[in-house]
Formats: structure tokens, C-alpha cells, sequence
């Protein structure tokens, strides 16, 4: 099939939901098919990629610019699969990988109000492409959760059979109880051998809880330390080392005793996933999809992002730890060649009429 995949950066390490499309379009790719990327920027070598650039400053520019040279492109190739991982419009199929933003107006701010925001020009402006992308979907919608889907028909008023949750893929050569057998070796590297270690990972700190993190510290015994992967990297403090950057996550899921990311939204947290594979459980918030994921009491708790609910789950887990293999095999269905014969599944069983 000659499918093309939207979305405005695409490559390994970038974020979720870049990372996401990189390796929907590597397993697409290895099951023989032809793959486009539309994009800004694509960090993915040996794929086709045209590239839809986002022009002006701002968000509301580069947003609206996105939309627009992706339909022009649209308009003059034809593809078997539209598959779009971002707010565009047309196509066959869309995915939410970002937050759905009339949700996140709701969730997201701690003060004001949601009526208000709505009015704001770039929030009118999301929101049109949001519904635009929606109803632009000839074929239907995927959600990476079931969360999603319930806050779609929600604010949206959609069927129900045109909403498919489809969960993320793993890559289980990178992220596997094999590199386990380095845990010792990678704490002491560290200098944390006889220390307690929550792992934070993500880029968008506040959106994440990394501050409520912060808050729960000093409350924990004194041998946790917090480890910070993404975002900027900044000095150390005595129980807090930010890393910035990482790349070789594997490493950093094998030395740590608990992954902690108490999102405010998170529609399916890629870490989790990526954690439980390598034999770590996790404390996350029930507004994180990929609580789906987790067994509670089992492989890790989803409770609400309040500090004393945050703290007691993760004195209960260091406690009482599961066994890594109980969490790898949780997730261990969940690979990337699963997804994408799903997702394909799904594209062919709905006849419903063609991309142009």
C-alpha cells in the first residue's frame, strides 16, 4: 500500500508521539509497504518524506500553515492510507496523539475559566482544527485509550463504532528485561547504589507534575533521590538530579526502583509502556491513559495527582516491589507489529469511500 503519515516533527527520541509515527512507519516499512511522511522536519533516514513546513511565529501561524500545505499536498498525490497523527484534515484515519484540547481547557489550567479560554484566538483556533480533523476522518478515529474515547464522544457528540482504541507499540529489542542484568553497574555509575530512585521522564514538566513530585521529596525517606529525564539540564540539587536529555532510556528504566509521573493529561504516556517492559511499575495519575495498562496493586497504582494520594502509592510499591517479570509481561502482547496489522485491519474493514 502507498500510505502517507502526517505529523509535524518524526523521529526517534523527539517526544511520544514523534516517536510514535518514526516506528509506526519503520514496522510499515518492513511489512513491505510504501511509506510518505508529511512534515516539517522528519529525523527518520530512508523514508520518503515531503515536507510541509511551518511558517510565521507562534503557534496559531504554524498551526494554520501545517493544516494548509498538508491539504495542498493532499490535493495533488494520491495515497492509498491517509493516516494523520496530528490536526489535519483529509484523510482516512486520524489518530489523537496529542492532548484533546477541549479537554485540556478543562484539565489543564489551574485557574479561570474554561468558557473564558475558549475564546481566546489560538484556543478558537485548536479547537477549529481539532473538529475539523474529526469530521475530516472518512474512515474513523483512533484513540490511543479509552479515556480518550469517552472525553471525544464527550465534547464531541461522536458515534461511538467510529472510535477505535488502538494502544501503542513497544519496541521490545530496546526496552526488555535483558539490560537488568547492567542494574548494578548503571547505580553505580550513577553514585546511587544504596539510594532509592524515582524516574521522572518528560519534556513538558508542568503538564507532567514534576512540581507535585517536588512537593512529595522531602516527605519521602531521605534514601530517595528523583532522577528527571527530559527537559532542560540544570544543576544538581541534593535529591534531585536533572539529566536533560537522555537517550539510551533503557539504561535509566533498569537502575531506578519506580517510574512517578503524576500528569495533570496525559492521553497515553508512552514511559509507561516503555517502564513495565523494562520491568519497572509506576505511579501514575487516572488523567494518564496508559493506566489502562497498569494492574493496581499489582504492577503499579493510578490515583489522583494529589500530593498525600501520589506519596502513600509510592511508599506502598517500595515497600512491597513487583517482580520484573510480572511487569514486562503485562505489556509483553503490545508489540509494534501488533499495532500496525491492527491499524491496517482497521483502514481495510471500513469501506467507506477512498482517500483522493
Amino acid at each position: 500500500m502507498k500510505i502517507a503519515i502526517i505529523r509535524p516533527k518524526v523521529g526517534l527520541g523527539w517526544g511520544g508521539a514523534e516517536n510514535y509515527v518514526a516506528n509506526c512507519s519503520l514496522e510499515l516499512l518492513n511489512q513491505g509497504h510504501k511509506v510518505t511522511l508529511i512534515a516539517d522536519r522528519c529525523g527518520l533516514p530512508g523514508v520518503y518524506f515531503k515536507r510541509a513546513p511551518l511558517l510565521g511565529r507562534g503557534s496559531m501561524m504554524k498551526n494554520l500553515s501545517f493544516f494548509i500545505l498538508v491539504k495542498r499536498i493532499l490535493k495533488k498525490e494520491k495515497f492509498d492510507l491517509v493516516y494523520t497523527c496530528c490536526r489535519t484534515a483529509p484523510s482516512d484515519l486520524v489518530r489523537l496523539s496529542d492532548p484533546l484540547h477541549a479537554a485540556w481547557l478543562d484539565l489543564g489550567y489551574e485557574f479561570g475559566s474554561s468558557t473564558l479560554r475558549k475564546k481566546r484566538p489560538r484556543h478558537k483556533l485548536l479547537l477549529w482544527l481539532e473538529k475539523e480533523s474529526l469530521k475530516g476522518a472518512r474512515k474513523g478515529i483512533i484513540t490511543n485509550s479509552k479515556m480518550v474515547k469517552q472525553e471525544v464522544i464527550r465534547y464531541y457528540s461522536l458515534p461511538q463504532e467510529r472510535i477505535y482504541v488502538l494502544y501503542n507499540g513497544c519496541d521490545f529489542n530496546r526496552f526488555n528485561l535483558k539490560i537488568r542484568a547492567m542494574r548494578d553497574e548503571i547505580r553505580q555509575r550513577l553514585g546511587l547504589s544504596d539510594k532509592k530512585i524515582l524516574l521522572f521522564v518528560g519534556h513538558d514538566w508542568r503538564r507532567k507534575g514534576l512540581d507535585i513530585i517536588k512537593k512529595i521529596l522531602p516527605r519521602l525517606p531521605e534514601k530517595c533521590v528523583l532522577l528527571v529525564a527530559g527537559g532542560k539540564k540544570k544543576r544538581f540539587q541534593k535529591r534531585i538530579r536533572y539529566l536533560g536529555r537522555v537517550k539510551n532510556m533503557p539504561l535509566l528504566y533498569s537502575a531506578a526502583d519506580l517510574l512517578v509521573l503524576p500528569t495533570r493529561y496525559d492521553p497515553f504516556a508512552n514511559v509507561v509502556l516503555e517502564a513495565l517492559a523494562c520491568g519497572l511499575p509506576v505511579v501514575t495519575s487516572k488523567d494518564n491513559g496508559a493506566t489502562e495498562l497498569i494492574r493496581i496493586g499489582e504492577t503499579g497504582f493510578a490515583v489522583s495527582n494529589r500530593p498525600e494520594e501520589i506519596e502513600g502509592a509510592i511508599l506502598k510499591l517500595l515497600e512491597n516491589p513487583p517482580s520484573p517479570e510480572i511487569c514486562h509481561q503485562s505489556v509483553a502482547h503490545l508489540s509494534w507489529k501488533r499495532h500496525v496489522s491492527e491499524l491496517l485491519s482497521l483502514a481495510m474493514s471500513n469501506n467507506k469511500r477512498p482517500s483522493r
